[in-house]
């Protein structure tokens, strides 16, 4: 337990992540399932913290950009993957933004700005927050649109766990991506005061233990495809929103319902192979390492070839793997049904 003088991080995990393994077996949210608001109860007091088993990170290598104008939600409408419709106070929408061609480019959270309803914050990866800064203006033409860095103003912070929901703040949300995340919250820097953090290893070990890649980290800018990294599975296209940039690629791998590469998370026995290389089983090459945390990789493998080869032990370097399918997925290793028409 820890307490903390000014305001309170919110641990908003605890009830509505169990709701969601109830509702989804205790594994996964369905395909472009929304993920729950954030539990927020104005009777609890916000100095008074139950929290049990919870974990909290200083997510240090986050970046915010301040997107405003009276032409900005139109603007980002038509051209990022997620529905700005659904941005409200206490529910962030997870998002990409895509090249013409359909592949990925960058990945970003987008929450309303707590003190001006009309400005929307965007959590973004801090090494591409320049390039995506860029981007984004680039597209505006002569749109009444501006996209800040107010990064120095904010930081980004998580929590996951098992916790009682008590407490709240205004930029607090449950992770769009997959509830088992946990929470993250962006408030201004002069708000976080001395606490127990953790750094952003621990937060990236957690996400790669679930099978959920870092935009920044795990996917190539202008070479992987969204769907192939599970981006649909993470909530981060709306393919009911309407136009996006790269939307034609994207929308015909959906209606096919197939994907032929998907990312899994496998156990690593051995020294962690680098990103980059090959997943085999046998002789044969089923796929490639994206990243690594601990002793656990993202690997990016084809689902025939690795059905094909169903039996056979996967290595990468000198490390054995053991291929998982991650938790919010419902995709099959052991078949090659969902790559058979793509």
């Amino acid at each position: 337990m820890w307490r903390r003088a000014k305001s309170v991080y919110p641990c908003l995990i605890g009830a509505r992540h169990r709701e969601s393994q109830s509702a989804c077996g205790g594994l996964s949210l369905e395909a472009g399932a929304q993920a729950p608001h954030p539990v927020t109860d104005p009777a609890h007091s916000r100095n008074d913290l139950h929290m049990t088993d919870m974990t909290h990170a200083h997510l240090t290598d986050r970046s915010v950009l301040r997107a405003h104008g009276a032409d900005m939600r139109d603007l980002l409408q038509r051209l990022v993957t997620g529905n700005l419709d659904a941005v409200a106070p206490g529910h962030a929408v997870y998002s990409l933004l895509l090249t013409p061609q359909g592949k990925f480019l960058f990945d970003f959270f987008m929450v309303t700005d707590p003190g001006d309803e009309t400005a929307v914050l965007i959590d973004c990866a801090k090494g591409r927050a320049t390039d995506l800064r860029k981007r984004l203006t680039m597209y505006k033409l002569r749109a009444d649109a501006a996209f800040d860095d107010v990064s120095a103003d904010y930081a980004v912070l998580a929590s996951w766990g098992d916790g009682s929901p008590d407490g709240g703040h205004a930029g607090s949300f449950v992770d769009p991506r997959t509830p088992l995340l946990g929470t993250r919250v962006i408030m201004p820097v002069g708000d976080v005061d001395a606490m127990p953090f953790v750094g952003p290893e621990a937060y990236r070990a957690h996400a790669v233990s679930l099978g959920v890649p870092d935009g920044a980290l795990d996917i190539g800018a202008d070479k992987d495809f969204p769907i192939e990294c599970n981006l649909d599975l993470l909530n981060g296209i709306d393919f009911k929103k309407g136009c996006f940039v790269g939307q034609e690629v994207a929308s015909r791998t959906h209606r096919k319902g197939k994907a032929r590469k998907r990312l899994v998370v496998a156990d690593v026995d051995g020294p962690t192979p680098d990103a980059g290389s090959d997943v085999m089983m046998g002789d044969a090459k089923v796929g490639s390492v994206a990243g690594s945390a601990d002793a656990q990789v993202l690997a990016l493998v084809f689902l025939d070839r690795v059905a094909k080869a169903r039996g056979v032990a996967a290595q990468a370097g000198d490390a054995a793997l053991t291929l998982k399918v991650p938790p919010y997925a419902a995709f099959s290793l052991e078949d090659n049904s969902e790559s058979e028409n793509a």
